[in-house]
């Protein structure tokens, strides 16, 4: 007799953009086969009871009715998402109104199709009749309209806070990394700043050429502490510099040489992720030893996996096997690798035979989706120095 539909209670503040017309026309045609069904429910259960005068009747009278007013409900609901003017307050109104010119065009209608006189059709008595199962209806479906509302309100509640948490989570998460891999340890800038005021004096041409490598060097690591990623070759051109000051201050006692092929020149890694490696190695590994020693920086293919290595020839486990592992660049290290793969990445120290050791990590080529990281071959080729 009414429609069976869903209903609406939209925020007010709310101004969403009209919907589609094929959206509109599915919605209605969905809404259309409920109310269908529901009116020949209730037309079934008022021949159950006795009420008409026969299940024809009582179906002409519950289809027109109810189709009427999900008519008026559904132009009055439209005209008022037009005008961006759907509030509850005015939804109501719109519900009265075609619920009461509902009914009296829906028992018109019904009265002709079958051959019953206007006056008999809205006799007093089936006009009460009608306006209670109208209401009580009505009543059933304003609080379903309400819990379904409160539901979708309730869950898109639940996934706002949702994103809310995950954005908040990624961002906390990029400022950490940022943080991380903008940290330069501030004794090779000390260090290197000395030595520069030794050259200035004594060989000006050798304070040139230092001031150069470091000014490439700080330039790089500025770059990278701004990207989220960046290509093997540019990481070991800086790694490049950066030991090409290394070897300015401590003179024959360094020997280094960074080994690149060619099928792993562009791919993309995290910025400055070997200099801690490489910090690591020269403070513990060569530094610390009076004839020096040797660092070899290298990258390689491994099945669907990348594997970087900073090898050194310093005293290895050693010297001080109780931190071995537990210095600040190392955390740093498997901090990012823990924050960006999960446990698709490692890092992992090994002895160096017959002295040294070999700091290892290891990449996935591919995400998660399976793309490969990669962004093609390049030509860098390698870089070597000794």
């Amino acid at each position: 007799m009414i429609p069976w539909t869903h209903v609406e209670f939209p925020n007010a503040s709310a101004r969403l953009p009209a919907p589609a017309a094929h959206v509109l026309v599915a919605g209605f045609a969905r809404e259309a086969v409920i109310v269908v069904i529901g009116n020949a429910l209730i037309a079934l259960a008022l021949t159950a009871v006795g009420v008409g005068k026969g299940f024809v009747d009582n179906l002409v009278f519950s289809q027109s009715i109810g189709l009427s007013i999900m008519l008026l409900l559904d132009a009055g609901r439209f005209f008022l998402q037009r005008r961006s003017a759907l509030t509850v307050p005015r939804l109501a109104v719109a519900m009265v109104l075609a619920l009461v010119l509902g009914t009296a065009l829906g028992r018109g209608i019904a009265s002709m199709l079958l051959g019953i006189g206007l006056s008999h059709a809205f006799a007093t008595k089936d006009l009460e009749l009608t306006g209670w199962i109208a209401l009580t209806a009505t009543l059933l479906v304003t609080w379903y309209g309400w819990s379904r509302t409160r539901i979708a309100e309730l869950s898109e509640q639940v996934a706002r806070t949702a994103w809310q948490k995950e954005a908040a989570e990624r961002t906390a998460l990029t400022a950490r990394l940022q943080a991380l891999q903008a940290q330069i340890e501030p004794h090779f800038l000390f260090n290197t700043l000395a030595t520069l005021d030794s050259l200035i004096a004594s060989d000006p041409s050798r304070a040139r050429e230092l001031l150069a490598s470091l000014n490439r060097f700080l330039r790089a690591t500025l770059e990278a502490s701004r990207a989220q990623s960046e290509t093997l070759a540019v990481q070991f051109r800086v790694l490049d510099s950066m030991l090409a000051v290394h070897a300015m201050r401590l003179g024959p006692r360094l020997a280094y040489a960074l080994d690149l092929p060619r099928d792993c020149a562009d791919l993309p890694v995290p910025p400055m992720l070997l200099q801690p490696l490489v910090e690591n190695a020269l403070k513990h590994g060569i530094q610390g030893l009076v004839q020096g020693g040797r660092i070899d920086i290298g990258a390689r293919r491994d099945g669907q996996d990348v594997v970087l290595t900073v090898t050194d020839t310093g005293p290895g486990f050693g010297v001080t096997p109780g931190t071995q592992g537990a210095g600040v660049g190392l955390v740093n290290v498997r901090e990012r690798l823990a924050a960006l793969y999960g446990e698709r990445a490692s890092l992992t120290l090994i002895e160096n035979v017959p002295h040294g050791l070999v700091a290892r990590v290891r990449l996935p080529l591919f995400d998660p989706a399976g793309a490969d990281v990669g962004v093609g071959l390049g030509a860098a080729g390698e870089a070597r120095k000794s």
